[in-house]
């Protein structure tokens, strides 16, 4: 085998190889796979299609000509288009033909639309060659072969012209109705008022109407039965009285005469003309009075022919027809009605309200009320004076004792006395107030209740007394202990001890919510204060510290043999050749790839194999042995009985080639 420098345009280090077949006669050039032997010394790279100005540089390897590129493999060049063929194949650069049924639309030589041919697509366009979809609103007519809208409405009267568009027939017009829908309504050009168009031109009255002069095309007119008086007919059977009339006590039909300034008493006779009744006179030409025999008295009025009425606010005296007498809505207590709602008061009386007359005295009563002239009524628990007929003496019926009454059942005490209640006796009065003990009597001293003393440095207050004192507590009452916060008592009466909630798990509670660790133990969190755990003064590997210095492995690992501190994983079935124990119960492979045997530069390939392995071994150390003592650090300044797992590591093979794949280079490190 030859080597020749290949082609100037190489992107790389190329050779062409010439296999020789040498022979003790001659040399023949046999040219390589790939290539093709078109001149007599020289073999060629062969392509599949480089396309117009396309060169074949490598086996299956173009380099296209303007205009062209290899889109789907690097062996065959085809033409390209700036812009993308609608429905079109591009067959030279910047070219488009159309597919099958479809041609080019008037404004791209790029868009080719299908054709529909002989289908009529007016209101539609062609999705397909040969097939016609109609535009919205309207719908194909097989029948007719065409696009004919759509109306939603439906009206026998009209031609649907446009989508929802309708067009009246003659004698005709569009009206839409109260749910919004279109419809042709018949026209009637007398508007056909009082009935209802029923046809062009023709009319149907309502009930109780008939044509104008009998003519089917004129308006409608009302009909009354019986004939109206004195008016005309403005409704079926509803008259509307002429000028100076008015219906005759609700009459629809009758209308009598009508006086507009009135005529009262009296009855209209003709338009603004009255006449009175009998027993009236007139006094004015609108107005009868009544006239009364014998005449009305005071505060009454003639009414009526010999009728006579009080006036407002009076009534008749004691049956009398001519005489009246005022009215008061409310009695007059101790009073008279003197007009009407008004009051006067009898002697030795006064007002009080509109209504209400009170007795009056000349001096006032002192704890009475006065009942009637000069005259006192005693309040409750009290009794006339002796010695004043106007001054009312409260009642005690307790003896006051050492004071007086000066009010009903309430005594005045005498100074060094006081009332434990105000109807109660006048008792002997400490000046402060006796706390568990009582006042004795006259001597204003406190003596202290049975199991209290008397507190130092005062002398009304006595405190209870505990034996043996209260612990970490107070006395609340005579040998009754009440325990400080944060403190819970004992079988013992007398002593409270801390409490700690949640309960020290390790530890002991020295004060309240404050645990004391035993020996061996610390708090870890300072979330957890009441939480003590073991301290172990190495660190658990795939173990946890339970009890102090003494590690115990995690479930499905055993310790390392000649370790109590750093246990591995466990596998109770011996893995394969090839695989490792990488967790409890779990096998895992080692991949490895095959290497050639001879290396790219000459090196044997256990060569390259020992310094790829050496170099890739200090290349993932370096990082690990960094990260480690990083860690390390970290987690010395952290919870020391936190678990660690370690578990075995896989690592990647480097490969010694150049044509590995990039995720074959990727070092992989087991966490």
């Amino acid at each position: 085998m030859r080597k020749y420098h290949g082609p100037s345009n190489c992107t790389s280090d190329c050779f062409v190889v010439r296999p020789i077949s040498e022979t003790y006669m001659s040399i023949d050039i046999v040219c390589c796979e790939g290539y093709e032997r078109k001149d007599k010394n020289e073999c060629l790279p062969k392509c599949h299609d480089c396309g117009p100005g396309g060169k074949c540089i490598l086996p299956e390897v173009c380099i296209c000509g303007q205009g062209y590129k290899s889109q789907k493999n690097r062996s065959v060049c085809l033409p390209e288009c700036s812009e993308h063929c609608i429905n079109g194949n591009c067959t030279a650069p910047d070219v488009c033909q159309c597919l099958e049924g479809f041609r080019f639309r008037n404004d791209s030589q790029s868009v080719c639309e299908p054709i529909c041919g002989a289908t009529d697509c007016t209101n539609g366009h062609c999705v397909t060659p040969q097939q016609c979809v109609c535009n919205s609103g309207y719908q194909r007519n097989e029948t007719l072969g065409k696009c004919v809208p759509v109306c939603v409405d439906k009206t026998e009267h009209g031609d649907c012209v446009a989508p929802n568009e309708i067009r009246c027939h003659a004698g005709y017009e569009l009206h839409w109705n109260y749910h919004q829908h279109q419809r042709c309504d018949p026209v009637c050009s007398s508007g056909c008022r009082n009935g209802l168009c029923m046809q062009p031109e023709q009319c149907v009255c309502n009930v109780g109407y008939v044509h104008v002069d009998r003519r089917i095309s004129a308006g409608c007119e009302p009909v009354c039965q019986p004939a109206c008086v004195n008016g005309s007919c403005a409704a079926p059977n509803h008259c509307r009285c002429h000028d100076g009339h008015v219906p005759l006590n609700g009459s629809h039909h009758v209308c009598t005469p009508s006086c507009r300034q009135g005529c009262e008493n009296g009855f209209c006779n003709a338009p603004g003309r009255c006449e009175c009744h009998k027993g009236y006179m007139k006094l004015s030409p609108h107005q009868c009075s009544p006239v009364c025999q014998p005449a009305c008295g005071t505060n009454a009025r003639c009414s009526a022919p010999d009728t006579c009425t009080c006036q407002e606010g009076y009534i008749r005296v004691n049956g009398s027809d001519t005489h009246c007498e005022p009215f008061c809505s409310k009695r007059c207590y101790n009073g008279i009605c003197s007009s009407p709602d008004v009051c006067s008061c009898l002697a030795g009386y006064e007002a009080l309200t509109s209504s209400y007359c009170v007795p009056k005295c000349n001096r006032s009563c002192i704890y009475g009320s006065c009942v009637g002239p000069n005259l006192c009524r005693c309040f409750n628990g009290h009794r006339p004076s002796a010695n004043d007929p106007f001054v009312c003496e409260p009642i005690c019926s307790m003896n006051c004792g050492f004071g007086r009454c000066i009010a009903p059942e309430i005594c005045q005490c005498e100074p060094g006395f006081a009332n434990r209640w105000p109807s109660g006796t006048c008792e002997p009065h400490c000046a402060q107030k006796c706390i568990n003990s009582r006042c004795e009597g006259g001597t204003g001293r406190c003596r202290c209740y049975e199991g209290y003393q008397l507190r130092a440095g005062s002398n009304s207050i006595c405190d209870p007394v505990c034996s043996p004192s209260c612990r970490n507590g107070t006395c609340v009452e005579p040998n009754s202990c009440e325990c400080w916060p944060g403190y819970e008592d004992t079988k013992e009466g007398y002593m409270c001890i801390p409490s700690c909630r949640p309960a020290c798990e390790n530890g002991r509670c020295t004060a309240p919510g404050q645990c004391e660790c035993s020996a061996g133990y610390e708090v870890t969190n300072s979330s957890e204060p009441q939480l003590c755990r073991a301290q172990c003064k190495k660190r658990c590997i795939n173990a946890e510290c339970l009890r102090p210095d003494e590690c115990t492995c995690l479930f499905g690992y055993r310790f390392i043999e000649g370790s109590t501190t750093e246990c591995a994983p466990y596998c109770s079935q011996p893995c394969d050749k090839d695989s490792i124990c990488v967790a409890p119960e779990i096998c895992e492979q080692q991949t490895y790839h095959v290497l050639s045997t001879v290396g790219a530069s000459g090196f044997s390939s256990w060569t390259q194999l020992v310094l790829t392995v050496l170099l890739c071994v200090v290349l993932i150390m370096l990082p690990v042995l960094l990260t480690r003592m990083f860690l390390q650090r970290r987690r010395a300044q952290k919870d020391k009985q936190q678990v660690h797992l370690i578990e075995n590591p896989s690592y990647g093979v480097c490969m010694a080639h150049d044509e590995l794949l990039p995720s074959d280079r990727e070092d992989g490190l087991g966490d």
